[in-house]
């Protein structure tokens, strides 16, 4: 998907061709297994908002660990006459971290104890325990360099990157998908992992990579925030538009279709890109001290890599 992202965005035949593929999977895999295996496994949405679930200021949890433990039937996961069992093949008694809960809520209808709730926490509690699982590390690779590839696809003045990234299929294009994929899966983990290697830490290179790897969480949102206040900003007034004529049958139901397109408070799009940039480099400097005290790993080397890619980041946007 991220590698053909540039023609999925910009081309409407093209998007709608990937949406209705998606659509039949869902289907398709709903028809062979049981509960929301297309969400769960296969959605490349679902991942990512999966992973970025993680610094949310809400959770789904059990109220009393004894209460599930003494419950018989375990409804809230197999189901009951008062709603289904966990479409996503979770169970709550056992739920530490959003990212595998798509808080559909529908295990607070059928726990017969009330003791399931939807609690207000601090941003990023979940980010506290770091991850100890590879693909996780990787999908916060992918993410978060994906942002600055697009950032630099999109936004930036260089026009053979966009005629590569653009016409899929030709040579260019390859070399453009090759680079692609050594950027985010050899160069930079490679660079966070040059940042482990002088440790005194007993736990295993693999296990304080995966660990470090949640740094990355705090910092690819917040590139994404950035990279998307470019496009928030500048099409918000197609907004109006779109209200009054969604369907583009010519209705003009709020007497707003034909305002003419203009670029709203561009005079803080920069100042806010910054803004969120540099938030973002504080929040995972700060998740690099906690993964830090966790793996007995110094945290400077982790913190100067997002250092340095903030900056190569602030480059491509402002």
């Amino acid at each position: 998907m991220a590698l053909f992202s540039s023609v999925l965005l910009t081309t409407p035949y093209i998007t709608s061709i990937v949406l209705a593929a998606m659509l039949f999977a869902a289907i398709g895999l709903s028809m062979v297994f049981e509960r929301r295996s297309f969400c769960r496994y296969l959605c490349p949405v679902g991942g990512f908002i999966g992973i970025y679930s993680q610094t949310a200021p809400i959770e789904l949890r059990i109220k009393d660990k004894q209460v599930c433990a003494q419950c018989v039937g375990k409804p809230c996961y197999n189901g009951s006459s008062a709603g289904y069992g966990c479409p996503w093949d979770v169970f709550p008694g056992g739920l530490t971290k959003n990212t595998y809960c798509g808080l559909c809520m529908e295990c607070i209808r059928t726990c017969p104890h009330d003791n399931i709730a939807i609690n207000a926490r601090p941003f990023s509690a979940d980010l506290a325990k770091p991850t100890t699982r590879i693909d996780e590390a990787f999908k916060a690779f992918i993410m978060m360099g994906a942002a600055m590839i697009y950032a630099g696809v999109l936004l930036g003045p260089w026009g053979l990157l966009k005629d590569a990234a653009y016409n899929v299929g030709s040579s260019a294009w390859f070399l453009y998908a090759f680079l692609f994929l050594v950027m985010i899966f050899i160069v930079l983990p490679g660079l966070l992992t040059l940042g482990l290697l002088p440790s005194k830490s007993t736990i295993p290179l693999k296990h304080r990579f995966a660990a470090f790897s949640t740094i990355l969480i705090p910092l690819g949102l917040m590139f994404w925030v950035a990279f998307s206040l470019s496009f928030v900003l500048t099409n918000a007034s197609y907004i109006l538009a779109a209200l009054s004529d969604p369907l583009g049958l010519g209705w003009n139901l709020f007497g707003t279709a034909n305002i003419p397109w203009q670029p709203m408070l561009i005079s803080i799009l920069a100042p806010a890109q910054t803004l969120a940039l540099v938030g973002g480099l504080i929040w995972s400097a700060r998740t690099a001290q906690k993964v830090s005290r966790e793996t007995s790993s110094p945290a400077w080397p982790s913190i100067v890599f997002c250092f340095v890619l903030t900056g190569v980041m602030l480059w491509l946007l402002v």
